[in-house]
């Protein structure tokens, strides 16, 4: 019972482990690997040539070793005992002494500016054998080292225990054995072994960055724990489709970004239970993160599943629904809002069925006092009766416009640039939401890589079984050389003095798939929509 209790205790604690806890797993190690193996390759690279660089340029250095044998004079002692090595060893420092450097230079017949280079002696361990090992830039330096440094240590031993006044009996020696031989290659460097260690330290340099980069990541990525960040969770993810921002000629890209935006869908259809979602609010931390174009290709695949959708611009300072549509954009909300135009007078059609555009219109001086208004919430409320409606709104940590229409809706969805959206800025998006008690469906993640680099998991398993024909990615319209806009669509302009009054109630809308709906419109009293030329 106690085993069972302690597992399930550590499987609680696993279980309820912050995700955004510093702690990495295995399989943390092995996707931070597979994301950065660009930066491993590299940084192994970048040792392995330091390696080669340090192994075929730098000074070579030469070894060279003798070895004597320690014999001890006199009956007391044998030789090879304790004593005698541990007398031995007594004088193994005098290797660096001036008296022996004299000798060296007496017996070798090298100039002494040659004899550069450093010695050392040592007991050889378990044996009586002392052993002089010198090391310089040229073999023959190392070798006059080594043998005139031995002769030159057992001629100061001697001559120490000459006149040592020794009153043991015995005294010690050193007697030249092996001799050392003039080496044919450097110790140092090795190519060989400088490439494998320089390859091996730009690994260990290259995993460094990548967990430096990891911890100091402030920036919103595919993995990021959305749920802690956001309070909610992902409704879907939308591919990067570059900096122009289209699909034409990618049918990889294109079939992803079809299927990311029917997965948002349905995630909205499933995102209430208890109330139904009728009005939806577009909007993301900061301008730039493709807040209208997820409102534009929201709007087009909710209105191809038969669903009569309204795409209303509530950003009334830099408008784009009418852009990214290709429609005109002088009439829109704010005359509706202020009172000049009829609210049917200005909602326009596309080439597309079901789907309805509301345009920005002029740009008011005071935008924020339009959208608070009372006339937005009963447009809203009229509105909802035969549509679904898609508010692009502004983003919400520049202006309060987001905040103010986010009081009026069933609910927010919040864009979140993979790569390009901080984590402070989303966070502090979300506690001004919170402020006003907005509701938050769910968040889509946009710009997430199709490679599955840095930026997310990427959609490299299975895109084939998403491919389409169509495609619901809006992009923005197209400008002639003299940056005149190239509308896809010509409105039909209808004059506003002609246009018919809004009525107060409006009629249930017909089935979507009823291809006489606009005659019942008519018929109900609900104001006949304009329709554009090519629609």
């Amino acid at each position: 019972m106690r085993v069972w209790g302690r597992c399930r205790s550590r499987k609680r604690a696993f279980a309820h482990r912050q995700p955004g806890s510093t702690a990495v797993t295995v399989l943390d190690f092995l996707t931070l690997t597979r994301r950065g193996w660009k930066i491993l390759v590299l940084a192994v690279v970048i040792g392995a040539l330091a390696g080669a660089a340090y192994g075929f340029f730098a000074p070579k250095v030469y070894q060279a070793s003798s070895t004597g044998f320690i014999a001890v004079e006199g009956d007391s002692v044998v030789a090879g005992s304790d004593e005698a090595v541990a007398r031995a060893g007594s004088y193994v420092p005098l290797i660096n002494s001036k008296q022996v450097r004299d000798a060296i230079a007496k017996e070798s017949d090298l100039d002494p500016s040659q004899l550069n280079g450093a010695l050392s002696a040592s007991v050889v361990p378990g044996s009586t054998m002392i052993r002089v090992t010198a090391t310089s830039s040229s073999p023959k330096s190392a070798l006059a080292l080594a043998n005139g440094g031995l002769n030159g240590l057992v001629k100061v031993i001697d001559e120490i225990e000459s006149k040592s006044g020794n009153t043991s009996g015995t005294s010690i020696s050193i007697i030249p054995m092996d001799n050392a031989v003039e080496p044919t290659e450097p110790v140092s460097p090795k190519p060989t072994l400088a490439i494998g260690i320089g390859a091996l330290a730009g690994l260990v340099a290259g995993f460094i960055v990548i967990f430096l980069r990891r911890a100091l990541d402030v920036r919103v990525r595919a993995h990021t724990d959305i749920t802690e960040l956001m309070g909610t969770g992902v409704l879907g993810r939308v591919p990067d489709l570059g900096r122009k921002g289209k699909t034409d000629g990618d049918s990889h890209a294109q079939s992803i970004a079809n299927e990311a935006f029917r997965q948002i869908r349905t995630g909205l259809r499933f995102s209430s239970v208890d109330a139904e979602v009728r009005v939806v609010m577009i909007t993301s931390a900061n301008q730039g993160e493709g807040k209208s174009m997820v409102a534009a290709s929201l709007a087009r695949v909710m209105a191809e599943s038969g669903q009569r959708t309204l795409i209303i611009d509530a950003d009334l300072r830099r408008p784009k629904v009418a852009h990214n549509f290709g429609i005109d954009g002088t009439v829109g909300l704010s005359g509706v809002l202020s009172g000049q135009v009829p609210a049917p007078s200005a909602i326009q059609t596309t080439k597309d069925p079901n789907l309805y555009v509301l345009p920005a219109g002029a740009i008011p001086p005071n935008p924020s006092e339009m959208l608070g208004s009372v006339a937005l919430s009963k447009l809203l409320a009229e509105f909802r009766r035969d549509f679904f409606i898609i508010i692009d709104a502004p983003p919400v940590l520049p202006v309060t416009d987001a905040s103010v229409v986010s009081t009026m809706v069933d609910g927010v969805v919040f864009v979140l640039a993979v790569g390009q959206t901080r984590k402070a800025e989303g966070a502090a998006a979300r506690a001004q939401l919170q402020q006003v008690s907005a509701r938050l469906l769910g968040v889509v993640l946009n710009k997430v890589s199709l490679k599955g680099g840095e930026n997310g998991y990427g959609y490299g398993y299975g895109y084939g079984y998403y491919r389409q024909n169509r495609s619901y990615y809006v992009s923005p319209s197209k400008k002639d050389k003299k940056g005149v806009q190239r509308t896809t669509q010509a409105p039909a302009v209808i004059p506003v003095q002609n246009a018919p009054k809004p009525q107060t109630a409006a009629a249930p809308s017909p089935a979507p798939d009823d291809p006489t709906s606009a005659q019942q419109d008519a018929a109900a009293g609900v104001p006949t929509l304009r329709r554009s030329a090519r629609s």
